[in-house]
C-alpha cells in the first residue's frame, strides 16, 4: 500500500512537472526565401493559392509595414536571430557557402541560445547561411537539433550548392554531413519538422523553420506545376513554389493539432526579404505590388515583407497592425510571451502593439546599410543613400538621385525623388543618420570632381568588352571627365569577372603627356578588387609603343569598405598620340577573402590624360 501511495505521488509529481512545463508555450519561426512583399493572398496577391498561410493570418495578427533589417540573406537572418542590425550582429553580408568559412560570430547571443537557458528544446530545419565552422554552424549558435542546409541555395534533389561547383554537396544533421540523394528537400524538412516536435511535445519546444523557397533554383511540385499553367513564365514558376511552400506549413499546422498542441504554440511567419530579380530567378517572378525595389535593395520593396503572428486564445485574431515593426523585433516579442527576462537589445517586444491597435511602435526612427547603399526612415520619411533599385521600375539618375527622399505616408512607391523640394529635411535625416555608430563619412555622397583631360574628345577602343552588366556607356564613361561613385553599378564602372582591361586611346595628334590617371574600385564583399597592377605605353604612330609603365597596386586587406582611388602613372618628357593602357585584374579573390580562389571582379572607370 505504501509502496503504491509513492508511485501515484511520483505519478502525480511528474504530471505536474509536464503541466508546468507546459505553461510556457512553444515557438515556432517559420522563415521564407526571398518571398515578394504582397506574395500571398492575405498580403494582396491576387493570383496566388495560400490558403494555409491565410489562415495562419485569420487566426493572429498580421503586419503591412513589416521591415526585414537587411534585403539579403544572411544578414537578415542574423539581425532577426540576435535581435540586433547586422552590423552589430557581426555579419552585414552574405556569409561564404564554402565549408570551413565563418559567418556571425559566435559570441552574439542568439534566441535559440536564449530559449534553450529558459529550458527549451531549440530545433534548426533548413536553410542556415550564417557561417560553415562548427562553431558558427546551428550546433554552436544555440541549437539542440540541426538539418539542413549551410550555404546560400541548394539543388532542392541533389542537396548540392546551386551556384558553382564541383562537387559541393550540403546536406547535414548535427553538424555531420548526410546524403538523401533524389529526395526532395522541402519533403525532407516537413518530414524532419515532423520528428522533432513529436519527440519533443512533452516540454517548450522552439523551432527555427528555415524554408529555402522560393528561392531560386525555382523546383515546384508538379502538381503546382500543373495548378499554374497559363500564368505567364517566370510568375507561373515562382507562384507554384509559393503554393509549395503553403502546402509545407498546411502540415505543419496539422501536425500541431493532431498533437494537440497549436493552442499552446506560438507561430511567426515572415519572408527574410524582398523577391528576387537575378538572372538564376529568371529575372523575377516574384511581387512587391505598389512598392519600389525588389532583394538588394533598400527601397520598400527590398525591406518590406509579409509577417504575421499567431497564438490562439492568446492574441488577436484576423486582425491588420499597420504600425512600423521590425525582424529583430521577434527575439524580445518571444521572450515577453514566454515570460523570460528580456536581454538588452535592439529589438523591441511587439506584444504591446500585438495586443493593441493603437499601440506606436517603438521604432521611430531605424537605419539599415548594404553595401554601398544605407537608408534611414523617421516617422513616414525615408532617406536613402546611393540607392539602387534591381526592378528598374522607374529611372534613377546616378548624380541627381545620390540621395533619394520620399515621404511613405503620400508616395509609398517611392517613385518621387523629393530631396531637391525639402533640402532641410535631408539635412535632418543627414544628422540623425550619421549619429549612428556604423555610419561613415564616405557614406554621404560627394559631388563628382571634374578631372580635366585631353582624352575627353579622343578615340577609346577596348581590346575585350566588359561584362554585359557592368557595361556602363562602353568607352564613353572612360572619358566624360567624371569618376564614378564607390556604387559599382551606378552607370558609370565598366566591369570585367577574371579578365583584364585593355584599352588603347586616340588623341587625334602627336601631344605631350605628362600623366595618365586611372579609376579603379574595390568592394570586397562584392567580390571587387583594385588591381595587380596598372600598365601605359606610348607610340607616335599606333605600331611602336614605348616599354610600358607599370604601377604595382595590389588588393587591400579590407574586408568591408568601399574604395575608390585613382592610379597614377607618370614619365617626364613623353610626347604621343596613341596610348595603350592594360589594367590587371587579380584574377582570382586573395586568400583572406571567403570567396578566395574564386573569378574577381575589376571596376575601372576614367582614363584621364594629362
Amino acid at each position: 500500500m505504501k509502496r503504491t501511495r509513492v508511485i501515484l505521488l511520483l505519478m502525480l509529481l511528474g504530471l505536474f512537472q509536464v503541466a508546468v512545463s507546459q505553461e510556457k508555450p512553444n515557438v515556432i519561426i517559420i522563415l521564407t526565401d526571398d518571398q515578394g512583399t504582397i506574395d500571398l493572398n492575405s498580403f494582396g496577391a491576387k493570383d496566388l493559392h495560400t490558403p494555409n498561410i491565410d489562415q495562419l493570418a485569420g487566426r493572429g495578427v498580421k503586419f503591412t509595414q513589416f521591415y526585414a533589417a537587411a534585403p539579403l540573406c544572411s544578414p537578415s537572418r542574423a539581425s532577426m536571430l540576435t535581435g540586433m542590425n547586422p552590423h552589430a550582429a557581426g555579419l552585414p553580408g552574405n556569409a561564404s557557402s564554402m565549408k570551413g568559412t565563418p559567418g556571425m560570430p559566435s559570441d552574439r547571443v542568439t534566441i535559440a541560445e536564449a530559449m534553450k537557458e529558459a529550458g527549451y528544446t531549440t530545433g534548426h530545419i533548413g536553410k542556415w547561411h550564417l557561417g560553415f565552422t562548427p562553431e558558427t554552424m546551428p550546433n554552436g549558435q544555440g541549437f539542440d537539433y540541426s538539418y539542413g542546409h549551410m550555404g546560400g541555395c541548394i539543388d532542392n534533389y541533389s542537396h548540392f550548392f546551386y551556384w558553382n561547383g564541383p562537387n559541393r554537396h550540403d546536406l547535414y544533421e548535427n553538424g555531420k554531413e548526410i546524403w538523401e540523394d533524389g529526395a526532395y528537400f522541402p519533403d525532407l524538412m516537413q518530414q524532419k519538422a515532423d520528428e522533432f516536435i513529436t519527440r519533443s511535445k512533452d516540454k517548450p519546444f522552439f523551432m527555427y523553420y528555415a524554408i529555402n523557397l522560393p528561392h531560386y533554383p525555382l523546383q515546384p511540385t508538379a502538381k503546382w506545376r500543373e495548378h499554374y499553367r497559363n500564368l505567364p513564365h517566370p510568375r507561373k514558376d515562382y507562384a507554384a513554389f509559393v503554393s509549395t511552400i503553403d502546402e509545407r506549413v498546411g502540415h505543419l499546422m496539422n501536425t500541431l493539432d493532431s498533437l494537440k498542441l497549436r493552442e499552446n504554440t506560438i507561430v511567426i511567419f515572415q519572408s527574410d526579404h524582398g523577391h528576387s530579380v537575378e538572372s538564376r530567378a529568371f529575372g523575377g517572378g516574384g511581387n512587391a505590388g505598389p512598392y519600389r525595389g525588389a532583394k538588394m535593395s533598400l527601397f520598400e520593396g527590398g525591406i518590406r515583407v509579409p509577417a504575421i503572428i499567431s497564438y490562439p486564445g492568446s492574441i488577436p485574431e484576423n486582425e491588420e497592425r499597420k504600425q512600423l515593426a521590425l525582424n529583430i523585433d521577434w527575439f524580445p516579442t518571444i521572450m515577453d510571451y514566454v515570460g523570460v527576462e528580456k536581454p538588452e537589445l535592439e529589438g523591441k517586444s511587439l506584444r504591446k502593439l500585438i495586443e493593441s491597435n493603437t499601440a506606436k511602435t517603438s521604432h521611430e526612427l531605424f537605419r539599415w546599410k548594404q553595401g554601398v547603399s544605407w537608408a534611414i526612415r523617421k516617422g513616414d520619411w525615408k532617406l536613402i543613400g546611393f540607392p539602387q533599385d534591381p526592378t528598374r521600375k522607374a529611372s534613377l539618375d546616378p548624380e541627381k538621385d545620390v540621395l533619394f527622399l520620399s515621404n511613405l505616408s503620400t508616395d509609398p512607391g517611392e517613385m518621387t525623388n523629393m530631396a531637391g523640394r525639402y533640402p532641410d529635411k535631408v539635412e535632418e535625416l543627414l544628422e540623425d543618420y550619421m549619429q549612428w555608430e556604423y555610419a561613415d563619412k564616405e557614406d554621404i555622397p560627394a559631388k563628382r570632381e571634374k578631372l580635366p583631360s585631353i582624352a575627353k574628345n579622343a578615340t577609346i577602343t577596348l581590346a575585350e568588352p566588359p561584362h554585359s552588366k557592368y557595361e556602363a556607356r562602353r568607352a564613353r564613361s572612360l572619358q566624360d571627365e567624371k569618376l564614378g561613385t564607390r556604387q559599382f553599378n551606378d552607370g558609370f564602372w565598366l566591369g570585367y569577372e577574371g579578365n583584364d582591361l585593355v584599352a588603347t586611346i586616340d588623341l587625334g595628334k602627336v601631344q605631350q603627356i605628362e600623366r595618365v590617371m586611372i579609376g579603379a574600385l574595390q568592394d570586397a564583399p562584392s567580390w571587387i578588387f583594385f588591381p595587380e597592377y596598372v600598365e601605359v605605353a606610348w607610340s607616335g604612330n599606333g605600331k611602336d609603343y614605348s616599354d610600358p609603365v607599370r604601377v604595382e597596386v595590389g588588393a587591400l586587406k579590407d574586408r568591408n569598405r568601399k574604395l575608390v582611388k585613382r592610379i597614377r602613372v607618370e614619365r617626364e618628357n613623353v610626347h604621343g598620340r596613341y596610348i595603350r593602357v592594360l589594367v590587371k585584374n587579380t584574377a582570382r579573390c586573395p586568400d583572406w577573402h571567403p570567396g578566395a580562389g574564386r573569378k574577381a571582379w575589376l571596376f575601372v572607370d576614367e582614363i584621364t590624360v594629362q
